[in-house]
């Protein structure tokens, strides 16, 4: 596992100068009654093949999109990488969010309404009950769709993600536990 671990961390490192490589596949993931898109890089040949689930933050607000760029640019900078490498990569878009844009509010949008309702307290409140909720199944029905695809090897799947989505992969891997590997970085405290 700690091998598996150091390996994607520099992975992950490499990705921030990666060139861009072949077009991802663009999938739905269903979460109940909401669809998700996503982005799906494939390695070449016909595996199987380990797979890497990516959960991203919770969203950009109109500022941080125009400094930072949507989650699309992170998207295309990583899912090459992992493909080179021969790894699946799936990175899911939860709702509000990216090609999910359509499929309700985001997470950083609803925290903040409820921040200037009811301060800090509420917010924090609400950022758990999605963490819990709304956000996990989704991740779940992530991790679900690319457990299932055919040349995935379902044994070989870790999970990545980073600030919210790092808050989210911890209470993932608590009720993923047979995942190989587990990378977070920039938590939600």
């Amino acid at each position: 596992m700690m091998r598996a671990t150091l390996f994607l961390l520099n992975v992950l490192a490499v990705a921030i100068a990666a060139p861009p490589a072949s077009a991802p596949e663009t999938v739905i993931v269903r979460s109940g009654s909401i669809a998700l898109h996503a982005l799906l890089w494939r390695p070449p040949g016909r595996g199987p093949f380990p797979a890497i689930l990516f959960n991203h933050g919770s969203g950009r607000t109109p500022e941080e999109l125009q400094r930072r760029g949507p989650y699309e640019t992170e998207a295309q900078a990583l899912g090459p990488v992992f493909a080179r490498h021969g790894y699946v990569f799936l990175f899911p878009f939860r709702q509000g969010i990216g090609l999910s844009s359509d499929e309700g509010a985001g997470a950083i949008d609803l925290m903040a309404a409820e921040f200037a309702a009811h301060g800090q307290e509420g917010r924090n409140a609400l950022q758990l009950r999605l963490l819990e909720g709304r956000e996990m199944n989704a991740a779940r029905a992530a991790l679900s769709f690319l457990r299932g695809l055919p040349d995935v090897d379902a044994r070989r799947v870790a999970i990545v993600g980073h600030s919210f989505g790092g808050s989210l992969s911890i209470l993932q891997a608590a009720r993923e536990t047979d995942l190989r590997a587990l990378v977070v970085f920039s938590a939600a405290g």
